[in-house]
Formats: structure tokens, C-alpha cells, sequence
């Protein structure tokens, strides 16, 4: 299977080492659909995985979680087609970036600590 890491800032890892989990936040461009985003991709693609800060002062990227058991989360691609999520959304969220790349997760997720 492969390994799936959700990245963070530090004040989420702190959250994360403390529960255990990754859990769900509410997502404004998505509607405020509640979700959780991970890849397969290292750190080195932080414009492909989309956390690039370009408005926010903290990295998003400074500290990475692998998914305790990756077969609970669903591809971004499926979970796109399957909720309808307008073309405009995907091309704003997607567009030069990887989202073949990307897994979600609406429920908490246990890492690997």
C-alpha cells in the first residue's frame, strides 16, 4: 500500500502528536465540506501537493504525518467526481498541480507516531 503523509504547520502538529490523528477541518472553497488532505508526495513538491503560503506567515509544510492505515482514505479525484465539485473549484484548487496525487479523509485519522 502506499504510505500517505498529511503535512501541517506547527501549531497543527502539535495538535496531531497530542490526539494521535488527523482529523477532518471544514474546507471554504469546498463549501465548508469537512475533510482532511493527503499525498504520496515528499516535501520537495510543495507546489504539487498545493501548500504553497502564499497568503498565510506559517508553513504548511514544516512537519509531515504518514496515515496509520491509508486504505481508509479516498483519492481527491473520485471524491471530486462523486460530490460534483463545480469545474471552476477544480481548476482553482488542481490547476499545475498534482491531484492524482492527492487523498482526502472526512473522518479522523490515526497516524503513525
Amino acid at each position: 500500500m502506499t504510505t500517505l503523509w498529511h503535512y501541517t504547520c506547527d501549531h497543527g502538529a502539535e495538535l496531531i502528536r497530542r490526539d494521535g490523528l488527523v482529523k477532518a477541518h471544514p474546507q471554504p472553497v469546498l463549501d465548508q465540506v469537512t475533510l482532511s488532505w493527503w499525498t504520496d508526495l515528499g516535501p520537495e513538491h510543495r507546489y504539487e501537493v498545493g501548500l504553497t503560503s502564499d497568503l498565510l506567515t506559517c508553513d504548511r509544510m514544516a512537519h509531515r504525518f504518514q496515515a496509520k492505515d491509508p486504505s481508509t482514505l479516498e483519492r481527491w479525484t473520485r471524491a471530486a467526481r462523486n460530490w460534483r465539485i463545480p469545474p471552476v473549484v477544480r481548476d482553482e484548487l488542481e490547476d499545475g498541480r498534482l491531484p492524482a496525487h492527492w487523498w482526502v479523509a472526512f473522518d479522523p485519522v490515526e497516524v503513525v507516531t
